[in-house]
């Protein structure tokens, strides 16, 4: 049923492009219930209809895209159907070509046959109480439509805003949101969103990007606000210019969550999801709560955590970059934790805990197909680590500050060119390797707690364990004194102590405290019997 017919302008808020347009003017009216009804143009042979515009806005009422080629009976009013249609549209192209942006404060309900749905404006797009119905495929784009042989083929993104604001977007199957800048300052709710931010050509067939232009528009080219937020099941969020990134004050809500950004990535929200994977080229700040099942966090730049990160799973943070944990940080898996960072320092103030095991590395790189050492590199533990197998690697330093805890249920491994402990460093089973290994603090296992100092040795601390195997070029220091007269002994205790030093020549010549059953000094190895191989 039809009412205040017009052609050629809707003088609410839609008005399409003049005759001059090589596409038929469109059919438009206003419904008994208020909705706008466009009766879009006849689909080519590859199911587009392409309609164009001066103004495209959708008022609180919402749009009815007429897509049925049969009289509708339906209970927000009949609806006749489409005569320029030979068959249904799969998809459904609005192009604005004016200098308007678009207000979409209303539903857009495809009624017919289902089928995809674009709204394409350079001029910008802003988007509250908006929404799709019958719709598989959304997207608003700035992008302008490319073509192939009469096909479109994607879309060229070079200006303009997507902004999603007071009663938010609820989408489709699928929501694209394809534009230079993207703010969120209300709630999106779609099965997948899929938000890419940037100058770009992008290709509908694939999915793929391809940067048009690096340069710096916007610090934050997706920016969700406190306000805004996400519940998708798949949200994907990605920047294409240098140094544009992507920044969360809001709820990102996922079953999984992709994040690719040539710039930052910061987070002072929530973000709850499956499985988090990020990937960024300057740097990931977390302020605020990443929770998942599994988390991989990567970065060409540093990694700085003062929120929380927690997995049921894995957790895994890669930095080309530095690596900082806040005394406000914690990252805590019920599975593994993995930390890397290939040029900078691995700094840990806060706490980190792992059901299974944690390993931090720092200072190494590949050169050529092999891991070997690259950076001269530190790690540093103020705060506190507990897992159930600690490995700790440095290509300098690893030094275990007052404080600075270390707890393995099972076995720990700490390497470096020098260790200092100064803080508790406690397992069934430990070993210490490297040039120089001082301890004034704890080390304490059940079982073989094995300290090798290749330089040297220097115990002003505890060292207990079931076994305690001593190993150096040098000799071992058990003690330390100030003008030869303020000293400091060190304590050594276990079932058994073995010694392996050259040049220690006697037993007279260890200082400090020792207390054992057995102690065994630069004991040689047994030959192997004849016939017998290793």
């Amino acid at each position: 049923m039809k009412s205040l017919k017009i052609n050629l302008l809707f003088l609410a808020t839609l008005a399409t492009l003049s005759s001059q347009s090589s596409f038929a003017a469109l059919d438009l009216y206003t419904h008994a219930n208020g909705a706008t009804v466009v009766n879009i143009n006849k689909a080519d042979a590859n199911g587009l209809s392409h309609n164009m515009y001066q103004k495209f806005n959708v008022p609180t009422q919402g749009m009815v895209i007429n897509n049925s080629t049969t009289d509708l009976i339906r209970e927000s009013g009949n609806l006749s159907h489409n005569s320029n249609l030979d068959g249904p549209a799969s998809l459904i192209l609005n192009e604005i070509i004016s200098k308007n942006p678009s207000y979409l404060n209303g539903y857009i309900e495809v009624a017919g046959q289902k089928a995809d749905v674009i709204i394409a404006n350079p001029n910008g797009i802003s988007c509250s109480g908006c929404g799709f119905i019958n719709t598989g495929r959304a997207t608003l784009t700035t992008g302008t439509p490319t073509f192939s042989d009469g096909a479109l083929t994607g879309f060229k993104v070079a200006q303009g805003s997507i902004a999603v604001s007071g009663d938010g977007l609820k989408g489709a199957d699928y929501t694209d949101l394809l534009a230079q800048q993207i703010n969120i300052r209300g709630q999106v709710e779609t099965s997948q969103l899929n938000a890419i931010a940037g100058s770009y050509d992008y290709d509908i067939a694939s999915g793929l990007v391809t940067a048009a232009d690096n340069s710096v528009r916007y610090a934050n080219s997706i920016d969700v606000s406190a306000l805004g937020g996400v519940t998708a099941g798949i949200i994907q969020l990605q920047t294409t210019e240098a140094g544009a990134g992507v920044n969360n004050n809001g709820i990102l809500n996922a079953v999984g969550l992709s994040i690719t950004s040539d710039g930052a990535l910061i987070n002072n929200g929530t973000v709850e999801s499956g499985f988090i994977n990020a990937k960024t080229r300057s740097g990931i700040i977390n302020n605020g709560q990443l929770s998942s099942h599994q988390t991989v966090l990567q970065t060409a730049g540093s990694f700085t955590n003062n929120g929380t990160i927690k997995a049921t799973d894995s957790i895994d943070i890669i930095s080309d970059g530095s690596v900082f944990n806040s005394s406000h940080g914690q990252i805590d898996a019920a599975g593994d934790i993995g930390i890397i960072a290939q040029a900078g320092n691995i700094d840990n103030a806060g706490k980190i805990t792992s059901g299974k095991d944690l390993t931090m590395l720092t200072g190494f790189g590949l050169v050529g197909e092999e891991v070997k050492a690259k950076f001269n590199t530190s790690l540093l533990n103020s705060g506190s680590m507990q897992a159930n197998n600690i490995s700790l690697l440095a290509v300098n330093e690893i030094n275990l500050l007052s404080g600075g805890d270390v707890t393995a249920q099972g076995a720990a491994y700490i390497s470096a060119a020098k260790v200092s402990n100064d803080a508790a460093l406690i397992g069934q089973s430990a070993s210490v390797a490297a040039k120089e290994v001082r301890n004034s603090g704890v080390m304490q296992t059940t079982g073989l707690l094995s300290v090798e100092g290749k330089n040297g040795i220097y115990n002003t601390g505890s060292m207990e364990a079931g076994t305690l195997a001593l190993i150096t070029d040098e000799k071992i220091s058990n003690s330390s004194c100030v003008w030869w007269v303020f000293c400091t002994k060190g304590t050594m205790k276990a079932d058994k102590i073995t010694i392996t030093a050259p040049k220690i020549a006697s037993l007279r010549e260890l200082d400090g405290n020792y207390t054992t059953q057995t102690l065994e000094l630069n004991k040689p190895v047994a030959p192997s019997e004849p016939g017998t191989s290793l």
